[in-house]
């Protein structure tokens, strides 16, 4: 007789992603609002907020958070910071803040912060049924509109 399969628990660490948009209040304390419609200028949080279900503490956790196009990041805004934090650009490859790039004359640039793409904490142990956030915040990008294509012209009919 086979023995009864146990039902599915939930995952180990669970991630909870959450978006808001930051603004300064009446009193000039910044306030946060659902960010569900935004426009250029707007500034967002990026929230990240990882959590143990287990009974035994989670080794090794590293936090990821993705920075979409169309977002300027805004430096040093990484909380927890700049010992824990790294940052990439498309290429996946992690950094300390701020991103340098060599040229092919050999020299390095900085590399734009509307081109970070993921920033990565190495946060080590999250205690038995316990929890961590990381966060960040960008701009929301002015996107210029396409512009249109011409409109195809054809011959006027020949006559016959």
């Amino acid at each position: 007789m086979k023995a009864p399969r146990a039902p599915a628990t939930t995952q180990t660490v669970a991630v909870v992603l959450t978006q808001s948009k930051v603004i300064k209040g009446p009193d000039g304390n910044e306030q946060f609002q659902d960010a569900a419609t935004i426009k250029p200028g707007d500034v967002i949080e990026y929230k990240a907020t990882y959590t143990n279900n287990t009974g035994k503490p989670v080794k090794g956790l590293v936090a990821d958070l993705p920075i979409p196009e169309g977002l300027e990041y805004l430096p040093r805004s990484a909380k927890p910071g700049a010992s824990l934090v790294k940052a990439a650009t498309k290429t996946a490859v992690f950094e300390p803040e701020p991103l340098v790039r060599k040229l092919p004359s050999g020299k390095t640039e900085p590399v734009p912060y509307n081109e970070y793409r993921m920033l990565r904490w190495s946060l080590g142990q999250l205690p038995a049924n316990g929890s961590a956030a990381v966060s960040a915040r960008a701009k929301v990008e002015a996107v210029a509109a396409p512009t249109a294509a011409p409109a195809p012209t054809t011959p006027p009919p020949r006559g016959k």
